[in-house]
């Protein structure tokens, strides 16, 4: 997943030519023992940001996604 994100970052910022990328990903939120067994939409949407101002080489890119992604998702019951 954090390989694709980092390709369709870089295809995203030639297309629009910016180099702040946002791009909005669905998690199914149960984090909770709690509600996992509950019958719900308890679906969020994270937003995972990709800089590549300053043209990172792929091995910088991926580790940024990589941060980036895990940060989103450790702390994805925060609207």
């Amino acid at each position: 997943f954090m390989t694709l994100l980092a390709g369709w970052s870089i295809l995203l910022a030639r297309l629009s030519g910016q180099s702040d990328i946002v791009i909005g990903t669905p998690v199914a939120n149960r984090q909770r023992s709690e509600i996992e067994a509950m019958i719900g939409f308890f679906a969020n949407t994270l937003a995972l940001r990709v800089q590549l101002a300053d043209d990172p080489s792929v091995a910088a890119l991926l580790a940024q996604v990589k941060d980036s992604t895990l940060g989103a998702y450790a702390h994805q019951d925060v609207p």
